[in-house]
């Protein structure tokens, strides 16, 4: 249930009615992955993990950039190239698939 901030305001001098304001809720619901997306985000994880490890990192980071390659359409691996040059590599995957209509659990 949202959080209502202010409701309906009406301006009779200027004749103008500003809309109410709500929050989503809060924390918003879990989302609900299959399990073809869970592997996806486990081997991103792995990339962002091992951008912080010396040398091991950078080959654990080629093994899940071949892994997220082989387990994500060609048209989802575009945007998160495209999401990953200026997001970590986890929330430009979970951006990914929000935009391609997951939907939270309830």
């Amino acid at each position: 249930m949202p959080v209502k901030l202010l409701d309906r305001v009406r301006i009779p001098v200027l004749d103008v009615e500003l809309p109410s304001i709500e929050l989503p809720d809060i924390p918003p619901p879990p989302l609900k992955l299959d399990e073809r997306q869970l592997e996806i985000l486990r081997f991103t994880l792995m990339d962002d993990v091992g951008e912080h490890i010396p040398l091991v990192g950078d080959i654990l980071s080629d093994i899940a950039y071949a892994e997220i390659r082989r387990r994500m359409t060609p048209d989802e691996y575009e945007k998160f190239l495209n999401d990953n040059k200026w997001l970590p590599s986890t929330i430009a995957a979970l951006k990914v698939f929000i935009e391609k209509g997951l939907k939270p659990s309830h």
